[in-house]
């Protein structure tokens, strides 16, 4: 196994132990549940990058995305709870998140509308729903970040310390995930380095693990 797939792996696992003692330090929480939806995303959309790219297995490929879009929905329902909940979450705003989520995955496993084939090492070929796929992401991913802003605004003390850290997190992390995992495959049609946004997602949950557990939820 080559070395960076292996440690996809590696940092796959830990995460999963980290979102599950996450759930497990009050898994009644509504922050703990969308942070574990969250990073059981990540823990999916790591792994299988890594054995995508060690075996060039289709279905893992295709994994790949739905563990991309299960961060998605995680974030997003994190970004409305964290550090407080400052607007209801109404049936349209979950219609909105979540039908395209169940539409993309059953068209994702059903035909190559989404996904294609296993091109070579690393490439897919793209279907016209991949631009779905890209739009979907990026404009929810925006309406995560000017929710994190809005709240900043409104923050003092404890809340914007949070907030603070947080923006570390994304933009260690989300960048380098967002270019090389969505914009470059997606515009300039480039697909190597694909595991380089898994390996930064580390960042992220280790900042957003701190900051919950400085909450002392």
């Amino acid at each position: 196994m080559a070395v960076e797939n292996l440690i996809l792996i590696i940092i796959s696992v830990l995460m999963a132990g980290l979102s599950f003692y996450v759930l497990f330090r009050n898994f009644r929480s509504s922050i703990n549940i969308s942070f574990f939806v969250m990073g059981i995303g990540v823990v999916i959309w790591v792994a299988t990058n890594g054995v995508f790219m060690e075996n060039q297995d289709l279905f893992m490929g295709k994994l790949t995305f739905t563990g991309a879009m299960l961060i998605l929905v995680g974030f997003f329902y994190f970004s409305v709870l964290f550090p407080f909940r400052d607007k209801k979450i109404d049936w349209l705003m979950h219609a909105l998140l979540l039908i395209p989520f169940i539409l993309l995955n059953i068209f994702l496993y059903s035909g190559d509308l989404f996904i294609g084939e296993v091109v070579s090492r690393d490439t897919l070929s793209f279907g016209v729903l991949y631009h779905v796929f890209a739009i979907y992401f990026l404009i929810f991913w925006i309406w995560i970040i000017l929710n994190f802003v809005r709240k900043y605004r409104a923050s003092d003390g404890l809340h914007k310390w949070q907030l603070k850290n947080l923006f570390y997190a994304i933009s260690f992390s989300s960048i380098a995930g967002i270019i090389t995992n969505l914009l470059m495959p997606w515009i300039l049609n480039v697909q190597y380095g694909g595991w380089i946004g898994p390996m930064f997602s580390i960042f992220f949950l280790g900042f957003v693990s701190y900051i919950l557990f400085k909450k002392d939820i």
